[in-house]
């Protein structure tokens, strides 16, 4: 039977040290256990070396470690329960922000771990005190890699949290496999059966790369040009040697090759194009002037990769297409756009587009002519060839058309956006937007019209709220002058922007849980402390302000299942 003097330090050790030893260690990305923790081990793991430690500032626990027969707190399946009791106690605290957010986006990321099975990761967005928050909410191991499997995964989680109310999942976005945002059967049409507006959204998470990742994926040739392409840059980023000859003869630097997945950098493209007979050169001056054996074989590698039809093909292709998508890119992520200029720019793309397609045979013919003007004649093999390689070409066409028209489907929140751009109150105080608004109300069909223009017409009219830019300050600021009643519309569409996952020049929309997060994604420990120690890391500071967290945590550790111990503190 313990005294109360030792129920007091066992006390201590729970709701103090048990806690916080791996709360502190998921905070910075520590490996809890280690390989040998075995007395007579020099390395013990930090889980057990903090322990240990924290017993040597406080004799009684230290006392309490060497001797306790019955909660040591160190063992791996208390490691493992404490990781989950945190988590459960953090999946409440969210609980309670999204109840009381008006809406809620979410946010979803696919990958394989090292042991290529496959992951995916859930994170909500909405609003918490007026600002936009990411809050991460655990991995998931599908049933299967399939748009049906997932789907369901993300419907598991979603509809316990936002209580039956299908107006409140107002965006999805993800990244990853095709199957997720596919138009036609991916998650995203699946999720917008159940949550009609749910409407995919391109996220900031979302760079450039991945739509041409998606387009290329299609085309065996396309995938192995740019894996050529980004080797031809990585040779030169890691040889001082290497480089001085490039700058020597080429007076330019190849960009640097990303270690992100899937790195498609326009600026290579272009780079290798306007340079690729200077490039052959390079790799002249290094056969002959080089002796390391290495940097021969890959010099002589690349100087045939240079000069090799197909990775010439693929290079003035996509030198021909990467422009245009660039530039469509960069429209459509501006704050200030409209319904036409959305329309007008998706047009101009697809006819940019369509004008390479049909213009095919004679940029196949230039870089035939641009070929035999710089290299060795071609080796007869090609009349075959030219059908194939122009089919190839495209069906890359069309797959990129393809993703822009999936990635930017839903362009009503651009439009709506522009209804609270400050630089043009004065103009919208004679001129109202109507067409803004219209557009607005057609793809939220819930809001108010008549009410949310009322409120519109007051606001431009009103100095002290036509200085505020952006959509958040906007928000606070109303909220803030108890004006929440009188702008009940308004708010809610600012509610709206703020929490659907897009790239603006507002600093508040800069961050994404969804980057801090990916490196989590390829470890292979279980599901459940893998979720539990990416939160104490992603959300340290919000569990850092989450009142008593040690405590409830103990709790809830004691009420998981029958303990031989008593881990309630009570009162004498």
């Amino acid at each position: 039977m313990l005294t109360i003097h030792q129920q007091i330090i066992e006390y201590s050790l729970q709701s103090t040290v048990a806690p916080a030893v791996p709360k502190f260690c998921g905070a910075f990305e520590l490996a809890l256990r280690g390989h040998d923790e075995k007395e007579n081990s020099e390395n013990r793991g930090i889980f057990k070396e903090l322990v240990n430690f924290s017993a040597e500032l406080d004799n009684e626990l230290k006392v309490h470690i060497q001797s306790a027969k019955l909660f040591k707190g160190t063992s791996k399946t208390t490691q493992n329960e404490l990781l989950e009791c945190m988590l459960d106690v953090y999946h409440e605290e969210v609980k309670k922000e999204i109840a009381n957010s008006p809406f809620v986006a979410v946010i979803a990321d696919e990958t394989t771990d090292v042991a290529c099975e496959f992951q995916l990761v859930i994170i909500f967005r909405y609003l918490c005190k007026g600002q936009p928050v990411e809050r991460f909410w655990r991995f998931y191991v599908p049933d299967g890699h399939d748009a049906k499997s997932i789907a369901a995964c993300v419907l598991n989680v979603v509809n316990p949290l936002i209580d039956q109310n299908p107006n409140k999942l107002i965006a999805q976005s993800y990244d990853g496999a095709s199957v997720m945002s596919g138009e036609l059967n991916g998650v995203q049409k699946i999720i917008k059966e159940t949550y009609p507006l749910a409407n995919y959204v391109h996220c900031y998470a979302h760079q450039l790369n991945l739509i041409m990742t998606s387009a290329c994926s299609v085309n065996k040739q396309a995938r192995i040009f740019f894996h050529n392409l980004s080797g031809l840059c990585s040779f030169f980023s890691t040889s001082p040697q290497r480089t001085k000859i490039l700058d020597e003869i080429v007076n330019r630097r190849l960009p640097r090759s990303s270690q992100t997945r899937w790195n498609f950098q326009s600026r290579g493209v272009h780079t290798v194009y306007e340079n690729r007979k200077d490039l052959i050169e390079v790799m002249d001056n290094i056969e002959s002037t080089s002796r390391d054996s290495s940097s021969i074989n890959q010099a002589s590698g690349y100087k045939l990769k240079l000069q090799d039809t197909n990775f010439v093909f693929w290079l003035s292709i996509f030198h021909k297409i990467m422009p245009h998508v660039e530039i469509v890119f960069n429209q459509l992520q501006k704050v200030c756009t409209d319904s036409v200029k959305v329309k007008n720019d998706l047009e101009n793309f697809e006819a940019a587009i369509q004008t390479i397609r049909e213009q095919m045979d004679s940029i196949i013919d230039e870089i035939e002519r641009v070929q035999r003007e710089t290299d060795e004649p071609a080796r007869k093999k090609r009349q075959v060839e030219e059908g194939s390689k122009k089919r190839e070409a495209l069906e890359i066409c069309d797959a990129v058309l393809s993703q822009i028209r999936t990635r930017f489907n839903f362009s009503g929140h651009l439009v709506a956006s522009n209804l609270f751009v400050s630089e043009k109150f004065s103009v919208y105080k004679h001129q109202f937007p109507e067409a803004h608004l219209n557009d607005t109300c057609t793809q939220f069909s819930f809001l108010d019209k008549n009410r949310l223009k009322t409120e519109l017409q007051v606001l431009y009219q009103r100095e002290e709220l036509s200085t505020t830019s952006g959509a958040v300050p906007l928000s606070i600021l109303l909220n803030e002058e108890g004006l929440n009643c009188t702008f009940q519309e308004t708010l809610k569409l600012l509610s709206i922007l703020i929490t659907i996952p897009m790239s603006t020049s507002e600093a508040e929309r800069s961050f994404s849980m969804l980057k801090r997060i990916k490196t989590f994604l390829r470890n292979t420990m279980k599901e459940e402390r893998l979720s539990a120690l990416g939160m104490l890391s992603a959300e340290k500071h919000f569990v850092s302000g989450i009142e008593n967290f040690n405590n409830k945590v103990i709790e809830n550790f004691a009420t998981k299942k029958e303990r031989r111990m008593d881990f309630m503190y009570r009162k004498l």
